[in-house]
């Protein structure tokens, strides 16, 4: 019963159109985030979510710039904190991860345009002194789906760990290798191994991270820098201690490396889970911390918490231009909170 009501929601919600959305759920700003920008190859991405291409994201840029008025984070910190009035129609963007094409690709547009960003760093990925732990995921995964790559439980049969058993199809190899996680790391670099992935040379070559300069000088061009925890681990499988010094000393090395005196935080995967008291006396504790930045749409948390779309979530059979795509990425923050809003309200009625 409550399965079908929810499903009779989300087929109303599909019919409501973004303009009377914009006027039932009345937002102050509105926020996306992004991970990458290139029209080149990205075998260290492209199975971990989808890139947007150069000419997309302008295109994205352009539509937000006509309906909408950019704001940089300062505005948007004095607006949480300070109760300062914004713009109408106030968007802010932002990117996570901190990847080369933040600098290489995305900054000459954002100069271009005049557009404000925030970049959120995993601050053990600069300078490019280690692969992150996924990004060798996807490597392996992209080896394995070559055309000349002929998959056979044999490959590992030097492997060394003595608890991997090898899936019987490319698959399921696949699907139970995506699960892995940053403790399966020494897991993950014995099949590189085996499958003839040199992750350290793709490291050398391509410097896939921003380095320090790098990062200065965005912060010299009128960019902020945020952070984005040292290691990019889910938090909420992490102690209260190990929580706090992700956030703490990730946001730390940005300030020294910056001079920002207050450094904002993005939260890898999400903050789902994670006790909203702890995070308050972290920042009470820390108070160079700014905004802390989630994945949640357009949904409302406490006051330090800001959600932002993710703008290059996949939509199943979705074509057209990065302006339209940033427009239905949009109706659907507005969908998901209309039916989450009306189905809270029923659930206090009953009470």
């Amino acid at each position: 019963m409550k399965q079908r009501f929810t499903s009779s929601l989300k087929t109303i919600a599909r019919i409501i159109p973004l303009g009377l959305y914009r006027q039932i759920i009345q937002r102050d700003v509105i926020d996306f985030f992004w991970h990458i920008v290139s029209d080149d190859p990205m075998p260290h991405v492209q199975h971990l979510y989808p890139v947007e291409s150069i000419k997309e994201f302008e295109a994205a840029l352009l539509y937000l710039k006509e309906n909408y008025t950019f704001i940089n984070y300062q505005q948007l910190h004095s607006h949480i904190f300070k109760n300062t009035q914004l713009p109408s129609n106030a968007v802010h963007i932002s990117f996570d991860d901190g990847y080369a094409e933040c600098f290489q690709v995305v900054r000459p547009l954002l100069l271009k345009y005049e557009i404000p960003c925030t970049f959120f760093l995993t601050t053990d990925l600069i300078d490019n002194k280690i692969l992150f732990y996924r990004n060798k995921q996807s490597l392996c995964i992209d080896r394995v789906m070559q055309p000349d790559f002929d998959y056979h439980p044999s490959i590992f049969r030097n492997f060394n760990n003595q608890q991997f058993t090898p899936s019987k199809t490319l698959p399921q190899f696949i699907s139970w290798f995506e699960d892995l996680r940053l403790p399966d790391e020494p897991l993950i670099d014995e099949i590189c191994r085996a499958l003839d992935v040199n992750w350290q040379s793709f490291l050398n070559d391509k410097q896939p991270y921003l380095t320090a300069d790098q990062i200065r000088q965005m912060h010299a061009e009128g960019f902020t820098i945020g952070a984005h925890t040292l290691s990019h681990r889910k938090l909420v499988d992490l102690s209260r201690d190990e929580i706090a010094n992700e956030i703490n000393s990730s946001t730390n090395m940005i300030a020294d490396m910056t001079g920002q005196e207050i450094v904002p935080f993005s939260f890898p995967h999400s903050a789902w889970g994670l006790d909203r008291d702890h995070l308050a006396q972290i920042r009470l504790r820390h108070p160079n911390i700014g905004v802390l930045f989630d994945t949640k749409g357009l949904h409302l948390d406490v006051d330090f918490i800001h959600n932002r779309i993710w703008a290059e979530r996949p939509i199943p059979n979705m074509s057209g231009t990065g302006a339209d795509r940033i427009r239905e990425q949009l109706t659907r923050a507005y969908q998901e909170v209309w039916v989450d809003e009306i189905s809270a309200k029923l659930r206090n009625m009953r009470q």
